[in-house]
């Protein structure tokens, strides 16, 4: 009941809450009401637009959390060989495009009765996401040099960034740089026009967007360069070998949890023993992570 009033709390929306869970949206709706009868509270206000939280179900909220965490304690000391639960996982865009995808796999494999709802994103909103509560781990990244500090964080690789384009792609001569960029403020598109203005370059945005995918779009269509990882090299996408760009910043690729329970500890921990398979080519893996393995169960 508790981990269907929670999926609630944090969808607003029984029918996202029931994919949340697997199970029905009746199930979700039963749950409810019986929570609210056994407390003698209502703890929604529900209506055909929308549904909130009442005032006793906020109250509630922390206290489930707490319950919950209790319970999955409890299941760490008596059931170590059995691992179930959900686990809202945040990526950053550039990731779903690696090898992650398979190293899931294998979670899967390892873990079915674990869930998993993944939530992609830029790396700050997956920070916020973190600090709010509304994801349990989060494989993010951060520019260095950098103070940004994150309890219980794991680095897995750090990397030179790359400008990156069309194969077959080059500057021309006397031209403002073209940028491929995303749309709305980043800390990576202030980064790249930062190296440029550094520079002393002319640059001009060539092609914008909110969504990764439509940004290598149009670095295919050759509309410019961009700043990105190595995870992005393919045989249509490229290194873009040119004296006037300038050197570009580090940056580290890193898993923070959110939440410490035994199907988050589960999921890291698998990351990490395979992370030389989704790191990219040149990527500097922590010596303690460096030698490759296979995650068992």
């Amino acid at each position: 009941m508790l981990r269907s009033f929670l999926a609630v709390a944090d969808t607003l929306h029984f029918t996202t809450a029931a994919h949340m869970r697997g199970v029905s949206q009746s199930t979700i709706s039963q749950h409810i009401n019986r929570l609210e009868k056994i407390l003698g509270r209502s703890l929604l206000e529900r209506s055909t637009k929308d549904t909130r939280l009442t005032e006793d179900g906020q109250i509630l909220v922390p206290h489930a959390k707490q319950i919950l965490a209790a319970c999955e304690a409890a299941f760490d000391e008596f059931e170590p060989d059995f691992l179930s639960g959900h686990i809202r996982f945040g990526v950053s865009d550039d990731l779903v495009l690696s090898h992650l995808p398979e190293v899931l796999r294998e979670f899967r494999t390892m873990y079915p009765s674990v869930h998993v709802s993944m939530v992609v994103g830029l790396s700050s909103e997956l920070n916020s996401r973190l600090q709010s509560g509304e994801l349990d781990v989060a494989c993010t990244k951060r520019f260095l040099p950098s103070s940004e500090v994150f309890e219980g964080e794991c680095v897995l690789w750090r990397e030179r960034l790359r400008w990156l384009g069309a194969r077959g792609f080059s500057l021309q001569a006397g031209k403002p740089v073209p940028l491929v960029a995303y749309e709305k403020e980043s800390l990576n598109r202030r980064r790249t026009i930062e190296a440029l203005n550094q520079a002393g370059l002319a640059w001009q945005l060539s092609f914008v967007s909110d969504h990764l995918s439509a940004l290598i779009a149009g670095v295919r269509a050759g509309y410019g360069v961009f700043m990105q990882s190595a995870l992005l090299i393919d045989d249509s996408i490229v290194p873009v070998e040119a004296a006037e760009l300038p050197p570009l910043p580090d940056m580290e690729f890193l898993l923070v949890p959110g939440r410490s329970t035994r199907a988050v500890k589960a999921l890291m921990r698998t990351l990490v023993e395979n992370v030389s398979r989704v790191a990219p080519h040149g990527g500097e893996i922590p010596a303690t992570l460096a030698a490759p393995q296979r995650a068992t169960a």
